[in-house]
C-alpha cells in the first residue's frame, strides 16, 4: 500500500521526527547518563562535588608544589561530553604555568564525539607543526574516542594518548602510539587496562583534581622528545 503524502508532498519518513534525530537523542541521553549517573542522584553528586572542591582548594599541586615539572612538550586537549575549552581552561592554564605548551581544540561543547574528529586532528597538527614535536594528547572520557580515532590517523603527529576518564564502546586502540589512563575509583571496574592509575573524586572534577594532575604531571614528564622530521613539519 502506498505511503499517503504528507501535506506540502513531504512522505511520513521524511517529516520532522526522522529515525536518525531519535537516534541521536538516545546518543546523548545514553552519553549524559553514562557520564553524569542518573538524574536522581545529580544531587547528591553536585553536593559531593562541591565538597571536594572546597576540600581541595588549598592543595599544593594547583600551585605547582610537589610535582615534575614540563620540558616544552605541546599537548593537545579534548574535552569530555558536555565540556568544552572552557571547561579546560584551569587546566590549560596549569599545564601552561608547569612548563608545557597546552592547545586547545576550539570546541565549544561536546555534545557528541564524532563531531570532535576535525577540530582535534586540526589542533593536533598545528601544535606539533608550530612547536616541531609530536604533541600529546588528553583527552576526558567521551572525548576520548575522538582522541583514539585521530590519533589513529594522525600518527606522525602524535607520540601519546593521555584518557582521563573512561568512556564505553572504545574503538581500536592505535598500535604506534602510546596509551595511558586515569580513572577514579568510582569507575575502576570498567577500566580494560591493568596498568590504568585510579584516584579518588567526582569524574566531572578530574581536569582539576589534585591527584590526577600529579599523576599528570608525572606521565608528560616520562614521555620521550620525539622531534617532527623535515617531511613531518
Amino acid at each position: 500500500m502506498p505511503h499517503r503524502r504528507a501535506p506540502g508532498g513531504e512522505s511520513p519518513a521524511q517529516g520532522p521526527f526522522r529515525p536518525l534525530s531519535f537516534d541521536k537523542a538516545g546518543r546523548f541521553i545514553g552519553e549524559t547518563l553514562g557520564t553524569f549517573g542518573l538524574p536522581f542522584f545529580w544531587p547528591y553528586a553536585s553536593m559531593r562535588a562541591v565538597a571536594e572542591l572546597i576540600l581541595n582548594s588549598a592543595d599544593p599541586v594547583y600551585r605547582g608544589h610537589d610535582i615534575r615539572y614540563g620540558d616544552g612538550k605541546p599537548v593537545v586537549l579534548v574535552p569530555g561530553h558536555l565540556g568544552g575549552d572552557v571547561s579546560l581552561a584551569p587546566l590549560a592554564l596549569w599545564l601552561d604555568g608547569i612548563g608545557y605548551r597546552p592547545a586547545k581544540a576550539k570546541v565549544a561543547i561536546n555534545l557528541d564525539d564524532r563531531t570532535l574528529d576535525e577540530p582535534v586532528a586540526t589542533a593536533l597538527r598545528e601544535a606539533a607543526r608550530r612547536i616541531g614535536r609530536k604533541a600529546v594528547i588528553i583527552a576526558f572520557d567521551t572525548g576520548v574516542r575522538a582522541a583514539m580515532r585521530v590519533a589513529a590517523s594522525e600518527g606522525e603527529h602524535v607520540s601519546d594518548l593521555i584518557a582521563v576518564g573512561l568512556p564505553d564502546h572504545l574503538p581500536p586502540i592505535p598500535g604506534d602510539v602510546r596509551l595511558h589512563a586515569i580513572e577514579t575509583s568510582r569507575r575502576v571496574a570498567a577500566a580494560w587496562r591493568d596498568d590504568t592509575h585510579v584516584v579518588d573524586g567526582a569524574r566531572a572534577l578530574l581536569p582539576i583534581n589534585p591527584a590526577a594532575l600529579k599523576i599528570l604531571s608525572e606521565i608528560l614528564r616520562e614521555i620521550p622528545i620525539t622531534l617532527l622530521t623535515p617531511r613531518q613539519a
